[in-house]
């Protein structure tokens, strides 16, 4: 939205068309090129994982439109070579676009294409007359008063507002004493740009940290309370809070105009029990941070530039504030082990206390684990790259690239493990945590104990509903497995209540099976890891081969004295231990570094 309205600043004639929300069959995307025929079509690709469609999107749009010029722009252009290399793609964007394209565009308009002034535009990259890669450096970005408030009218023509702009507010969020109101909206408010921190998992193109006028900010919302009845804003920034004087004097002006919000992306160490109380008495009620992990040795690596101590109190500070909180972790950067993950499950004992859970839910319901994922442009692909998990010629870096695309962010399929230990120790990690996260909570209300018969009971349930739920309430067999192993009767509230049974699951995961039940018996817990192992290999193997080659590797790791094979183990941030490794070329210069190195 915003290079649209950048271009239509210049009199540029721009349409919108919405592939990632739309999801287009390939029919109707062919359709629309060939009927269109855009001197430009600009492809934001914001993470990675689009690799493989916008490799696609790419062919289909030159096939169907071939006088088109294409450009990519979105944190995918980390990997511009590749993209300009082995795909049909004509430029890339690096950076905030809004200034880069209209720069980039009226070079675009002298036939033939003029190099030497595509060399002096910043921000972008392109192979030359000569057939070299060129990257033209990084170039300018608005002030903080210049960035532009979205044009919900493009959202309105394009039919895709409700995704922004939303009828549906979470139910966690509804306060006794503040519900947003019979009709109220949601909206989706960016009230910053950038990030102070620079975690060699993430990546960005922005370098610093840039928060709008208050002024602004206020205007925006009362726009929006008056012209679409929004009463609930979910704050979506990468950093809010970073500014603690601004944060104090926004939270005031949002109370005053007396909206119910939430915030994303708050650094635990910009926080303080008073700045939360505040925030409370103004509206809010939730906050999220980054914590990422329990072990400052992960931290370090990771370069959260912030300790185990700071995310505690962060933490603290919110369920005294009476603030919801979903707890964010990173799991098997290099330097992970089983001790950092035991320190990881010790620092969430001691913060599970003072949280603000969710009604009944378990701790692992509103609890994210994600493993790392090696984003080009990072540190942490820089060292994949040295360590030989992902090669270095462009051929072994599209083959990782087409590897990751189309996986979730919470799924595995896009991890490399560093760790040098069995990766089924290492998918392990994840429902051990929340395993044992759930067992202390219950542990601090109640002495928990299940027989041996309420433990198997308890997973043939849960396969049940499973099976019903795969095969569907019509299916006789399913109706059959319901009755054997559910049970005849169903309340009258079926399918409208949760039930730790048939909602059995982990954040973001919904098939996910819970552990914590072998933790409750004196029996399984013994047996815990072997049973976890097997229940993981099964899930996880991808077909029977797949799961033995899993074992195998998991007990001859076990039965040699677990040690650890791989790279030597960092204990500082990867940023300052990694090692830029060239590309393999003839002339014996990567062209790539000054974006392998980032801002």
């Amino acid at each position: 939205m915003a290079i649209i309205q950048s271009l239509r600043h210049i009199g540029e004639d721009v349409s919108f068309y919405n592939i990632d929300y739309f999801r287009y069959s390939h029919d109707q995307v062919k359709q629309y090129f060939t009927d269109n025929q855009f001197d430009v079509v600009g492809i934001s690709a914001v993470v990675s994982t689009a690799y493989t469609y916008t490799r696609y999107l790419t062919a289909l749009i030159r096939a169907v439109s071939p006088q088109t010029t294409i450009i990519v722009g979105g944190n995918l252009a980390a990997s511009s070579e590749i993209l300009l290399r082995k795909c049909e793609v004509d430029f890339c964007v690096v950076g905030d676009g809004e200034l880069i394209i209209r720069d980039l565009i009226r070079v675009l308009y002298e036939r033939p294409l003029n190099y030497q002034r595509l060399k002096a535009t910043k921000g972008i990259c392109f192979i030359d007359d000569n057939d070299q890669f060129c990257f033209t450096g990084y170039g300018a970005k608005y002030s903080a008063e210049e960035i532009e408030w979205p044009d919900y009218n493009i959202l309105e023509a394009d039919g895709s507002l409700s995704y922004f702009i939303s009828d549906q507010i979470d139910e966690r969020f509804y306060e006794p004493n503040r519900p947003p109101g019979h009709g109220v909206r949601a909206a989706i408010v960016i009230m910053t740009k950038g990030c102070v921190a620079r975690c060699t998992f993430c990546h960005r193109w922005e370098k610093g940290y840039r928060a709008r006028p208050i002024d602004q900010i206020v205007q925006h919302i009362k726009f929006l309370k008056e012209k679409h009845n929004v009463g609930f804003i979910n704050v979506n920034d990468e950093n809010f809070g970073a500014d603690r004087e601004l944060a104090w004097e926004l939270a005031s002006r949002l109370g005053e105009l007396g909206v119910t919000w939430r915030c994303h992306g708050v650094r635990a160490r910009t926080v303080t029990r008073e700045s939360l109380l505040h925030w409370k008495a103004n509206g809010c009620v939730s906050v999220e941070y980054g914590t990422e992990s329990g072990s400052q040795r992960i931290l370090n690596i990771m370069e959260k530039n912030t300790t185990v101590e700071e995310n505690s109190n962060a933490l603290k500070w919110a369920g005294e504030a009476e603030l919801g909180t979903v707890i964010q972790l990173v799991l098997g950067m290099p330097g992970e082990t089983d001790e950092t993950v035991r320190e990881t499950i010790e620092f969430l004992k001691r913060a599970s206390g003072s949280l603000r859970w969710w009604k009944d839910k378990a701790p692992s319901e509103i609890t994210s684990i994600n493993y790392a994922q090696a984003l080009p442009g990072t540190p942490l692909y820089e060292y994949a790259r040295e360590h030989g998990f992902i090669g270095t010629t462009l051929d072994d870096e599209e083959k990782y690239l087409i590897r990751i695309s189309d996986t979730d962010a919470y799924a595995e399929d896009h991890f490399v493990n560093y760790t040098g230990l069995p990766l089924l120790r290492v998918l392990m990690w994840r429902p051990w945590i929340l395993a044992e996260l759930d067992v202390h909570n219950l542990s601090e209300r109640e002495r928990p104990r299940l027989s041996l018969l309420k433990v198997v009971q308890y997973y043939v349930r849960l396969v049940g509903v499973r099976l019903e739920k795969g095969w569907g309430q019509g299916n006789a067999f399913g109706r059959l497995m319901r009755r054997i192993l559910v049970g005849k009767q169903r309340p009258a509230d079926w399918g409208k209540r949760y039930d730790h049974i048939s909602d059995s699951g982990y954040f973001n995961i919904s098939k996910g099976f819970k552990f914590a039940p072998l933790l409750l018996n004196p029996l399984t817990r013994r047996l815990f890891f072997p049973l976890l192992a097997v229940a993981m290999a099964i899930n996880k193997g991808g077909s029977p081969l797949g799961t033995l080659r899993l074992i195998g590797e998991y007990f001859v790791w076990s039965i040699t004295g677990a040690r650890r094979r791989g790279p030597e183990v960092p204990s500082l941030s990867l940023r300052k231990t990694v090692k830029i490794v060239a590309a393999k070329r003839p002339a014996g210069i990567d062209p790539m570094t000054p974006l392998r190195q980032g801002r």
